[in-house]
């Protein structure tokens, strides 16, 4: 499969909206919110990567690079669009994260929903580890999980 990932730009904003909008955690999340412009402000801030499959954006990551105690990179969100989901694009997003954007920092954070089973296996098998739960963080009752990734620079 040939992707590619880019800087979000306005051409793929409202692809960015909808797939987060349809997706659980745009369900349980942002239901009651304004996404696309809570999107567009992390693209302004050049945060946002978009993964394009065929020159369609298959899903996308928001990165806040100084969001883990003012020091290390913080996945805020990754999401793929479900037609493209269990096709590696979740990892290859990952991967572009840990290897490009963050290539130069030890450390890694990500929080990750009780919920999202999938994407906590998906973090363990990348070498994440999970270092506690913080009750109600985002949502009332839901848990989110804190993970860490330590690499080998």
């Amino acid at each position: 499969m040939n992707l590619e990932i880019i800087k979000l730009n306005p051409d793929y904003l409202d692809k960015c909206n909808k797939i987060l909008l349809e997706s659980n955690l745009g369900q349980i999340y942002f239901s009651n919110k304004n996404t696309y412009n809570i999107l567009k402000r992390g693209m302004e801030e050049d945060e946002m990567f978009v993964v394009l499959c065929k020159n369609e954006c298959a899903g996308f990551i928001w990165v806040d690079m100084d969001g883990a105690l003012g020091k290390y990179p913080y996945l805020h969100l990754i999401v793929v669009d479900e037609k493209y989901r269990n096709m590696g694009i979740g990892k290859h997003l990952m991967d572009y994260f840990e290897n490009k954007i963050a290539r130069d920092y030890d450390k890694l954070f990500l929080i990750v929903a009780d919920f999202n089973t999938d994407a906590k296996r998906l973090y363990e098998k990348l070498g994440y580890q999970f270092i506690g739960t913080i009750p109600d963080f985002y949502k009332k009752g839901v848990n989110e999980y804190l993970m860490i990734k330590t690499k080998n620079n």
